[in-house]
């Protein structure tokens, strides 16, 4: 890193780390799939989700905020990036998620494994999308993403 690089190369660069932590979350969520885990995977899920989202608000020189809710974070990231980037709206309702996979006393259902396969296959091309908007001099240069 030198210090002529551009702010938003810097930006990105930074962004770039967050993509990587999101496939993990997708990996151990398919896995966890695989053994029937649906509420461990349910929270991997959402956890890819907000990780994704908030590599874009990094890349936008924006402060990453310290919450799990994702329709605060999507909303963030729509103002971000208005014409650049689609989230699909459908996807807020993962941020129920977080809170169900971790309490056992919420008396609401458990995502069901069609919900989380769904989810699964929106994020994994929102984080392809995060990546393709890297500069190319960082997806040349074999950074992270």
């Amino acid at each position: 890193m030198s210090g002529n690089e551009p702010p938003e190369l810097i930006q990105w660069r930074e962004a770039s780390r967050w993509p990587a932590k999101a496939e993990e979350d997708l990996a151990a969520a398919r896995l966890l799939i695989a053994g029937s885990l649906f509420d461990p995977a349910a929270f991997h899920v959402q956890q890819a989700l907000e990780k994704a989202l908030k590599a874009l608000l990094i890349a936008a020189g924006r402060d990453m905020r310290r919450t799990h809710d994702l329709e605060t974070l999507l909303a963030d990231v729509h103002q971000a990036w208005p014409s650049r980037i689609s989230v699909p709206p459908t996807l807020a309702h993962v941020s129920e998620w977080y809170l169900r996979s971790r309490y056992p006393d919420l008396d609401e259902l458990p995502p069901n494994p069609h919900e989380i396969d769904d989810a699964l296959l929106q994020i994994g091309a929102l984080t392809e999308a995060v990546k393709a908007l890297a500069p190319p001099t960082l997806r040349q240069s074999g950074t992270s993403l």
